[in-house]
């Protein structure tokens, strides 16, 4: 049976096309696209007609270029953080429906953090010991404890790399006003400890881009970072790196993606806080997310 997950993010859209064997299933297609759905929310919360476009553009490319190569059955498709917190968003899902006929699911954030938990673990060597994860998107940060295969605690934040950005970052390269008000925030909206027994694992887009950037370019593929160790002294090297450069001076650093470059200070510092909160020394990179989590359900 062939599956189209669709994970329509705060930040991007991401696409899992896969077959699913039983309790099992192999990874056929795995797209992202940028969508910015948290930065297109105004200060009422309405999500702008341009962004509900640009989205939609990609759901029908998807229907009518990629999907049509496959042997689909089963679309499923969801929601998270930026269109949750719409107040139009039941327009959104509409339109979404009458233009491309995909039905999507706004989940709330116990459903998120299940979908994610049980697609991390799906690629996890040792998935029944007990893991933390935590997920940084564009607009939330999820930290989630489990053990056994089972969650025992999950905790979402209104903490992401887009929101911070578009909210506290006004300058490029960013002014040390700036980067005094991203952090004092970032830090006063995350836990400042938490408990990690055993592995700490760290998952989104975001994640792979830090593990790409670590790699020094050498990293090429969402399954090459799987597995990949990012260190405390790493990302506060990637913090001032990000400090010192402009935004087009970012994009020619090795292993970054030029259509996150503008909000990787922001993710990186966000994952630098949680690290230190944990206790750790490093967390390991995770490709996976929802989007698998869609397919095993």
């Amino acid at each position: 049976m062939q599956i189209a997950a669709i994970d329509c993010g705060s930040n991007s859209l991401k696409c899992l096309i896969a077959e699913k064997r039983g309790e099992d299933f192999i990874c056929l297609k795995d797209l992202r696209f940028q969508t910015r759905l948290a930065s297109a929310l105004n200060k009422k919360d309405f999500l702008s007609s341009t962004a509900q476009d640009r989205t939609i553009a990609i759901l029908k490319n998807l229907q009518e270029n990629v999907f049509s190569t496959y042997k689909i059955e089963e679309i499923r498709a969801v929601g998270t953080e930026a269109i949750r917190k719409a107040v139009n968003k039941q327009e959104f899902v509409d339109r979404i429906v009458k233009e491309t006929g995909i039905k999507l699911t706004v989940i709330d954030e116990a459903q998120e953090a299940f979908l994610e938990w049980k697609g991390v673990l799906s690629g996890a060597k040792k998935p029944l010991q007990p893991i933390t994860i935590f997920d940084s998107g564009g607009a939330s940060t999820e930290i989630i404890n489990g053990n056994k295969g089972l969650i025992h605690k999950a905790t979402c934040f209104p903490v992401g790399a887009v929101n911070f950005t578009k909210r506290y970052i006004h300058s490029d390269p960013i002014s040390q006003a700036d980067f005094d008000e991203l952090v004092k925030n970032v830090y006063q909206n995350l836990p400042q400890s938490f408990m990690v027994q055993d592995t700490f694992i760290g998952a989104g887009g975001g994640v792979y881009v830090c593990a790409c950037v670590a790699s020094g370019g050498k990293i090429a593929s969402p399954e090459e970072a799987d597995g990949y160790e990012i260190t405390l002294k790493e990302l506060e090297r990637q913090i001032n790196l990000y400090i010192q450069t402009t935004i087009k001076q970012r994009k020619q650093i090795p292993g970054m993606e030029s259509e996150r470059a503008d909000i990787m200070l922001a993710a990186v510092l966000i994952y630098w806080t949680l690290l230190k909160a944990s206790g750790k020394e490093k967390f390991i990179v995770s490709t996976r997310g929802i989007r698998h989590g869609l397919v095993i359900i």
